[in-house]
């Protein structure tokens, strides 16, 4: 019989709080960096993704940024109609698209990922180099953790 067994749970001691508040904060930062551009933080991460790959589906491109299919439906729409990105015919496959940067994206290109260091930085900025490195390498452990 358990009497007087109080469990006590500090919220902010929380690894799932704190990383929920720091994406928080991560993702209002490079939304105000992103305004410019009409994007929000997960279409530039899309975006991102297809200047290092282009010509993908969009099922490669789901699994490149983890989302489910409906997600990454809406994101791509929405690149199209910004005028990011284009569709075009999938030789291989009919009924998919393939995805292509447009020269409207290139032309953001190296400004919107120089926002996205400014962002890191400032995120980091009261921190070592060191304790950076180390805070990155544990945050991909967890990330990538099975």
């Amino acid at each position: 019989m358990l009497i007087g067994v109080i469990i006590m749970f500090e919220l902010n001691d929380s690894l799932s709080f704190l990383l929920s508040k720091c994406n928080q904060k991560a993702f209002a930062l490079a939304q105000e960096r992103l305004i410019e551009f009409n994007l929000t933080p997960e279409q530039a991460v899309a975006l991102t993704y297809l200047f290092k790959k282009d010509g993908i589906n969009q099922l490669q491109l789901g699994e490149m940024i983890q989302k489910d299919r409906t997600t990454v439906s809406g994101i791509v729409n929405k690149l199209v109609t910004l005028g990011y990105v284009s569709k075009g015919t999938n030789p291989f496959d009919k009924r998919s698209s393939l995805l292509f940067i447009t020269e409207k994206a290139l032309s953001i290109k190296d400004v919107m990922l120089q926002q996205a260091v400014e962002v890191n930085k400032f995120l980091t900025k009261d921190i070592t180099d060191q304790e950076r490195e180390f805070l990155l390498t544990m945050l991909k452990k967890i990330r990538y953790s099975t």
